[in-house]
């Protein structure tokens, strides 16, 4: 099965980055933040379908979850 890609939604301050997945009543959530600003989310949607995203930022965070 082939995995789609979520509506994500990104909005930044001068100390922040915030991210919006916009994906109601999934299960199974797994999501990492790297330091050197790879952001990796995945879950599966109410009918099976699972869905994914990675995304590389431009500089590095400090990952908070």
């Amino acid at each position: 099965m082939c995995s789609r890609q979520p509506k994500v939604l990104w909005a930044q301050r001068s100390e922040k980055v915030y991210l919006t997945i916009s994906l109601p009543d999934v299960k199974d959530v797994s999501l990492k933040c790297y330091p050197d600003g790879v952001f990796n989310f995945s879950a599966v949607g109410v009918n099976g379908d699972s869905f994914s995203v990675t995304l590389q930022l431009f500089g590095n965070i400090s990952p908070e979850v």
